[in-house]
């Protein structure tokens, strides 16, 4: 056990080194300005896709934030994969001028599969290579008045792949879904913003980002429990860019149930993990057969590293190397009753210091991130204060993904807020 911790400790101590630029990171995060990117010389053609299941409470929104939008609604084509619905998600689509695709198979119920059915489809009638790129979003998405023509100002610049900003739209609904909200304003100051900062390709999450129709010419193949994952390593590995555009803003809808949450990040975590073995070794590569972005594959390679997991396997070596440690001194019995007890107020002290840590985080994200959070401030800084739940408890449920079979479910939306309910420019 001594030998194991050692070597374990040894390893931490490298990795640690070799991510140190990440404080870097966190550093211009905070003080560093929306990058911003020059007129486009070029209004490209998007088409927006949307995979939706049973969505008829939140879709209709999604589709009059993008009628709203102050971009030319004739280079704008919306496609939409009904994915095994039961309500009337179809029909609200068609009624709003969007190209609806329905889709039957319960047996393959994912979003990648929803999205290579689609892209089938539009190849099939349209041609994939008709639009310049495609802008991908949830069915509980909203869109700010100026996501289009930001995001083709930088799209036109970097030609790849550009995600925007994330903002929650249902931030103050409980601490729940302030901690999704956090988390996500939290990649935007430790990640996105940094790496635009350096001209760094940075990563995407689900929805938000436009990508290149000559990068999707064969169609959609990501189908894991993380397709989004899947796509962007693959991306980064191949030498592509991925840009942040600060100032296409969207709005998503999280998670305000503790079940949902542990379901949703359950997937998550089992998906990353999944993710890495099979996009680990192409990034290795990547190190060295990218005649640029060669350090976009390191960083990447460190950030889909299943962190949490490597915590929660830290945390249960540290308890067996105590219970170890105190039955070969004082045997079984007294390390169970005495010793154990002893060492529970010292356990407890560290708890609350980590604690402290990761509220004190949650609050300069807070502070640099204010003018796009929609929450009254008393709740803010409650929701600040109980932020290190939603940290701490990816740890417990990293270590339970070990050994769960993580099976794709939807989350049902029922947040039916408007785009002109959070964005003044689109009222």
């Amino acid at each position: 056990m001594d030998t194991f911790l050692k070597v374990w400790a040894v390893t931490a101590v490298v990795w640690a080194v070799l991510r140190s630029f990440r404080y870097v990171y966190g550093v211009v995060g905070f003080f560093a300005k929306a990058k911003t990117f020059p007129p486009a010389e070029e209004d490209h053609t998007y088409a927006i896709v949307i995979a939706a299941r049973n969505e008829e409470r939140v879709i209709g929104h999604l589709l009059d934030s993008i009628a709203l939008q102050d971009y030319d609604q004739s280079r704008l084509h919306v496609f939409v994969v009904a994915d095994n619905c039961t309500d009337d998600t179809a029909r609200i689509c068609r009624e709003r001028g969007a190209t609806v695709y329905e889709r039957h198979e319960p047996e393959k119920a994912r979003k990648g599969w929803a999205m290579e059915f689609l892209f089938d489809r539009i190849e099939r009638d349209f041609g994939i290579e008709s639009f310049d790129a495609y802008l991908f979003f949830d069915a509980d998405n909203l869109l700010a008045r100026t996501f289009v023509s930001e995001i083709n100002r930088a799209f036109d610049s970097c030609g790849d792949v550009v995600l925007g900003y994330r903002n929650t739209k249902n931030f103050d609904t409980n601490f729940i879904s302030a901690g999704y909200g956090l988390h996500f304003l939290e990649s935007i100051l430790r990640y996105h913003r940094p790496r635009a900062f350096f001209n760094l390709s940075t990563h995407v999450a689900g929805c938000g980002y436009a990508v290149a129709s000559r990068l999707l010419k064969d169609g959609w193949h990501w189908t894991g429990l993380t397709e989004d994952a899947q796509f962007y390593a693959e991306q980064v590995a191949l030498g592509r860019h991925i840009e942040f555009c600060e100032r296409a803003e969207f709005f998503d809808e999280q998670p305000y149930s503790l079940g949902v949450m542990v379901r949703q990040r359950l997937r998550w975590v089992k998906g990353r993990l999944v993710c890495f073995f099979q996009a680990a070794p192409k990034l290795f590569l990547g190190l060295f057969r990218c005649k640029k972005r060669k350090f976009s594959c390191l960083d990447i390679f460190f950030y889909i590293t299943p962190g949490s997991i490597l915590s929660a396997l830290k945390l249960v070596g540290r308890a067996l190397k105590f219970l170890v440690t105190a039955t070969v001194a004082v045997g079984l019995p007294v390390a169970l009753t005495v010793n154990l007890p002893a060492a529970i107020p010292g356990l407890l002290g560290a708890f609350a210091l980590d604690w402290l840590r990761r509220a004190v985080k949650a609050a300069f994200i807070s502070l640099r991130e204010r003018r796009h959070i929609h929450c009254s401030t008393p709740k803010l800084i409650l929701y600040t204060f109980l932020y290190p739940f939603f940290d701490l408890s990816g740890i417990p449920i990293a270590f339970a993904c070990l050994f769960m079979r993580v099976q794709w479910k939807p989350i049902r939306h029922d947040e039916a807020i408007a785009i002109t309910d959070l964005d003044t420019a689109a009222k």
